[in-house]
């Protein structure tokens, strides 16, 4: 297999093959330049051998260059994104990081050495500073105005600050659901324990709608409400609008009937509102939720908080981890699902289908690069298809 280079693949004006270099730490991978390494070790620091601790500010500097927003739960904490109480705000801070890595170049070494000595917020501010201010962006004056998220970020929340925060979400979901203005956050508690199942699900996704949030991948409410169809953070935030236009649209009642019979679909469409396509057809209108959604979950899960997540017997079963003999075979088998999920030509139906018939190796092959070895086609063997009785 010809070498080249980890980040620009050889696209870039001056590559030279001569001039390919191995990563000194992992000897796996090679650079065309030190700039071409220097941009790729945000990621690439991850797969190798790096002479210090991988720390937060490493995965707060990877969810950046992916352009999305930390899920890995200690990050979360040590840089403010726990303290923040809507969306609009999670995503000002973050755009606040992008500005201060990617747009000023601060590296995350350096970052992580500002929080460590407790001087994170006053580095910040005189970093912006030295910058003209019609180039310092709209994250930083709204930075400015909140500098407290990030200035006791680490430190819990006191049991009254959870308390308060989670009992008027509860209460202004309850109100909102036509919920009793005089129940106390104690009653309602009680009172959604004893709905169904179907109707405690609606009532979670309500208050994460009302909050301005979404339900993130390690929640089921990610796969009930067709969450996993989407392809980007960008188009779950699409759908995550279109639930809340829908919500105050309709009644409580007749988006829980919609939810239990499968027809949220249908209501969508009956109030106007779009968010139509088979993937989300498939998950919002179909009989069963089929096992590739909850591979995806897992798959997307692990990537976020770069931490092991657990996977249904079905997954397990469907999508070959059962023939995995070791943790290296199945880490190798879950990046191979996720460079499917990743990729635009990566279709879950087409999978789900492919794994039904028992040719996922054939299927992925198509999408993915890189299968030829006989490792894969042993590691993609189901026990489809199941034999007519």
């Amino acid at each position: 297999m010809a070498k080249t280079c980890h980040l620009c693949h050889g696209n870039d004006d001056d590559f030279q093959e001569a001039d390919l270099k191995r990563c000194a730490g992992c000897q796996k991978v090679y650079y065309c330049s030190t700039a071409c390494q220097k941009e790729d070790w945000v990621r690439h620091i991850f797969d190798c051998k790096p002479r210090r601790p991988i720390n937060t500010a490493d995965y707060l500097a990877l969810a950046v260059h992916q352009n999305l927003l930390p899920g890995h739960p200690q990050t979360c904490e040590d840089y403010g994104f726990n303290r923040t109480f809507t969306a609009e705000d999670k995503s000002k801070l973050g755009g606040l990081y992008i500005g201060l890595i990617k747009v000023l170049k601060i590296p995350p070494k350096t970052i992580h050495d500002w929080r460590v000595r407790g001087v994170l917020v006053d580095e910040i501010k005189a970093t912006y500073y030295k910058i003209p201010e019609d180039r310092r962006g709209r994250y930083f004056p709204w930075f400015l105005q909140n500098e407290h998220i990030i200035a006791q970020a680490g430190q819990p929340l006191s049991a009254e600050a959870l308390y308060d925060r989670a009992g008027a979400m509860l209460v202004k979901t309850w109100r909102f659901t036509g919920g009793s203005e005089r129940d106390s956050p104690k009653e309602i508690t009680a009172a959604i324990a004893r709905k169904p199942n179907e109707e405690q699900d609606c009532h979670a996704l309500y208050s994460l709608l009302l909050s301005q949030w979404r339900p993130a991948p390690n929640l089921g409410l990610w796969v009930y409400f067709g969450f996993a169809s989407c392809t980007s953070q960008e188009e779950e935030m699409e759908l995550a609008v279109e639930y809340q236009r829908l919500i105050t649209m309709c009644t409580f009642k007749e988006f829980c009937d919609a939810y239990r019979t499968h027809r949220l679909l249908d209501l969508f469409h009956s109030k106007g509102l779009q968010g139509d396509n088979n993937r989300l057809r498939d998950l919002l209108q179909g009989d069963g939720t089929k096992s590739v959604w909850y591979l995806k979950q897992s798959i997307v899960q692990e990537n976020s908080t770069k931490e092991k997540s657990s996977m249904s017997p079905a997954v397990v079963v469907d999508y070959g981890f059962m023939n995995c003999r070791n943790d290296s075979e199945r880490r190798q088998l879950k990046r191979v699902y996720k460079a499917f999920f990743d990729s635009r030509n990566g279709d879950p139906l087409a999978l789900h289908e492919a794994a039904m018939k028992g040719n996922i190796h054939d299927y992925l092959s198509t999408v993915v690069q890189g299968l030829k070895d006989p490792k894969f086609q042993r590691l993609m063997k189901n026990p489809y298809p199941l034999p007519d009785w």
